[in-house]
C-alpha cells in the first residue's frame, strides 16, 4: 500500500499570527567603499531598496530565512532593519534629533552578533528609542551601527551598557557615537 503525499494548504487568513509591537522593513543598499562617504543624500536615497516588512515573527522567518548572511557577502553590501515607516537616513523626522553608536566587527563574527541585535530589537529587548540597525560588510572590518531618536548623554549611556550587556563586549571594545547633521 503507498502512502499519498500530504497536502497541505495554507490560508494565511486562518493561520493566527504572533503579532510584534511594531512593524518592521528590512532594506539593502549596495556601495562601493570608497564612495560610501562621498555620495549625495540622492543618491545614497537611490541606493536603498525595501527588501520586506513584517509584524509578525512567522513573517520574519519567512523572510529572514532567505536573507544572505553579512559573513557571506562581498564587501559593499549593507543590510538594514528598521522600524515601522522609519527610513534609514538621517533626514527622516524620526531620526533627525538623533543618532547610531557603531561597533568595528571581525569579519567571521558579524553574522552572529547582527543576528543577536536582530532578535533583540524586535524582540523588544532594546529601548523603545532604538530606530533601526544597520550592518555594512567592508573590505578589512565590517560594521553594525544602531540608530536611535534622541540624542542626549542618559540616553546614550542607557544604550552602551545594554548594548555592552547583550554581546557581552569587554570594556576594550570601543563604541562609536555619532550625532545625525541637523539639517539647514
Amino acid at each position: 500500500m503507498s502512502i499519498p503525499p500530504a497536502k497541505i494548504i495554507l490560508n494565511d487568513d486562518k493561520i493566527e499570527k504572533t503579532k510584534l509591537n511594531s512593524k518592521y522593513i528590512f532594506y539593502y543598499r549596495i556601495f562601493e567603499e570608497q564612495q560610501s562617504q562621498k555620495i549625495t543624500k540622492e543618491e545614497y536615497e537611490k541606493q536603498i531598496k525595501p527588501i520586506a516588512e513584517f509584524d509578525s515573527i512567522e513573517d520574519f522567518w519567512a523572510i529572514f530565512q532567505h536573507l544572505r548572511k553579512p559573513d557571506s557577502c562581498r564587501p559593499g553590501i549593507e543590510f538594514q532593519l528598521f522600524r515601522g515607516n522609519i527610513k534609514p537616513t538621517w533626514e527622516d523626522d524620526n531620526n533627525k534629533n538623533g543618532g547610531k553608536v557603531s561597533i568595528k566587527l571581525c569579519k567571521g563574527y558579524t553574522t552572529i552578533i547582527w543576528e543577536e541585535i536582530i532578535f533583540a530589537l524586535i524582540g523588544d529587548v532594546l529601548p523603545d528609542n532604538i530606530n533601526g540597525i544597520v550592518v555594512s560588510t567592508r573590505k578589512e572590518m565590517n560594521k553594525l551601527s544602531i540608530w536611535f531618536n534622541n540624542w542626549n548623554e542618559d540616553n546614550n549611556n542607557n544604550i552602551k551598557k545594554i548594548i555592552r550587556d547583550l554581546l557581552q563586549m569587554p570594556p576594550e571594545v570601543t563604541l562609536e557615537f555619532k550625532k545625525f547633521p541637523i539639517e539647514k
